[in-house]
């Protein structure tokens, strides 16, 4: 639909006699309250589209607390899911808790494209009641180099739930679940009937906890999935981004001031298939101090990360005072 159309109308009840149905009549008035851009040499938002637009009501859930301890901690253990990590390294994070935590599964996945494996890790914490999942980010160069070159190639896939995906985290969702990911999965649900889901990930594991949080959803539709995703680039299509605006039941996707990495794969055009983010933005600045946030009620903002010109790899690899630069790491100190 024209954007220039939608701008003539300031209720539903203009636009009826117009677009053909109240979905599109809603994204009419959602897309002509969309912040414009407040760069000079860019008269247009970044992002027309409209899951871009604001969301109406800002969930009120969000704790930083939680997400720079617990969540933190389940990241950190899912990076020591590797060959390269000592025996018993996940749970060495996870000994750092207050509460009673315990590791289930750890898979150490070969991949089929770039050759490397990506790593998962799933535990229950008791006294919170819930199974969480945890994804490595990426420890190897060819992998990292792999999946810029995949965003540069603008390569992507239809994905089996539906919509389309970058190439590279597509091929890396089949490979896990080939992998006997589900199996898993399931003996912990079957242990834990009343647990709810929670699945996170930084960098690469953000991308794959994005992923397989739609996954689970739809697989465990009466129980409530939660994704923290940090420092995530973009995955899936907007019909992806739907999808998990539909089934995923609490999304926070957590990134840093000057980080490049959730600004990939690159966006170029407004036309071209490309990647979107999901859901809002809580935007960290340069220090992530405690409550040194702010929840943008955009996926992308020039307000938010969108408007952050600087980038700096300090801005990717260091979060809320904690190392998640990932290579060859051994226990939690």
């Amino acid at each position: 639909m024209e954007l220039n159309l939608c701008r003539q109308f300031t209720s539903c009840e203009q636009c009826a006699g117009v677009v053909d149905s109240e979905v599109s009549c809603r994204w009419c008035l959602e897309t002509s309250k969309c912040i414009p851009s407040k760069y000079l040499c860019h008269p247009w938002k970044t992002v027309l589209h409209g899951i871009n637009c604001p969301i109406s009501k800002i969930p009120t859930t969000y704790s930083d607390r939680f997400l720079r301890t617990e969540v933190a901690a389940y990241i950190q253990a899912a990076n020591r899911v590797s060959e390269y990590s000592p025996v018993g390294a996940p749970m060495s994070c996870l000994m750092k808790l207050p509460s009673a935590v315990a590791v289930l599964y750890e898979l150490d996945v070969p991949t089929s494209l770039e050759g490397r494996t990506v790593g998962v890790l799933i535990g229950v914490n008791h006294d919170l009641q819930h199974i969480f999942i945890g994804f490595r980010s990426t420890n190897d160069p060819v992998q990292f180099v792999s999946q810029f070159y995949v965003f540069m190639m603008g390569w992507f896939e239809d994905f089996p739930l539906g919509g389309r995906m970058v190439a590279i985290y597509s091929r890396m969702y089949r490979d896990i679940l080939e992998f006997g990911f589900d199996e898993c999965l399931g003996k912990a649900v079957e242990k834990y009937p009343t647990y709810s889901l929670l699945v996170t990930g930084h960098s690469l594991g953000g991308a794959m906890a994005t992923i397989f949080s739609l996954h689970v959803a739809m697989k465990y539709p009466q129980k409530e999935t939660r994704l923290y995703s940090l420092s995530a680039p973009r995955s899936g299509d907007e019909t992806f981004v739907k999808l998990l605006n539909q089934y995923v039941f609490e999304q926070f996707r957590v990134v840093r001031d000057g980080d490049f990495v959730p600004d990939s794969p690159f966006r170029v055009s407004q036309t071209i298939e490309t990647a979107h983010h999901n859901s809002f933005e809580i935007f960290y600045g340069s220090h992530m101090a405690i409550d040194n946030y702010v929840i943008c009620d955009q996926p992308e903002t020039e307000y938010c990360l969108k408007g952050s010109w600087w980038k700096k790899p300090v801005a990717h690899m260091y979060l809320f005072d904690q190392n998640f630069y990932n290579y060859h790491l051994g226990y939690c100190e």
